[in-house]
């Protein structure tokens, strides 16, 4: 049997990660030597999360180098300040830091445009997750092997909220890099 390019969009994510069989990998393989429009989302793909991860590892070189306390402080406070778990003192000292701060100013930008995708982008993914498409498309392909997809509904959730901060991460870290 044949994949056709709706069902890479579905196993993409697994292949790269490696969560496929040997038979549907090879498929996926044949699939991607065939097809140069799914090869070139697969490359895409790869790269941005490629791109991610040395971003998270350069980002966390430069936040080690950086030798301002003032900035180290915001950092180490911006998810309470923006939860709004901070005294009221230690709140101040963050908001007169931002204003007076471009790049913590950015930062702090960035971070609420995040939350804010991250919320939209779960609640979606909650009411979408009554159909589970992957285990189908899965067993469409491969029906004479048993998978064992049968996770507590919270657990999917929590998957689907994962890589949905994956995928956010790599398009705002890919925005940034060419803005």
């Amino acid at each position: 049997m044949e994949i056709t390019c709706a069902q890479m969009d579905v196993l993409l994510s697994f292949y790269i990660e490696g969560d496929l069989s040997k038979a549907l990998k090879i498929k996926v393989e044949e699939h991607l030597k065939n097809c140069s429009s799914c090869r070139a989302k697969y490359n895409i793909v790869k790269g941005m999360l490629d791109d991610l991860k040395s971003s998270i590892d350069d980002k966390e070189e430069i936040c080690s180098a950086n030798s301002n306390s003032q900035y180290r402080i915001f950092q180490n406070n911006l998810s309470a300040y923006i939860d709004n778990e901070l005294p009221s003192d230690e709140s101040i000292k963050i908001k007169k830091y931002t204003i007076n701060n471009k790049k913590a100013r950015k930062e702090l930008e960035d971070t609420y445009n995040i939350r804010r995708l991250m919320s939209e982008s779960f609640n979606k993914t909650k009411m979408d997750a009554r159909q589970d498409f992957s285990r189908n498309v899965i067993r469409q392909l491969n029906p004479n092997e048993e998978y064992n997809f049968s996770f507590h509904p919270v657990i999917k959730l929590a998957i689907a909220f994962v890589m949905t901060v994956l995928v956010l991460s790599a398009i705002i870290v890919f925005s940034l890099t060419f803005s």
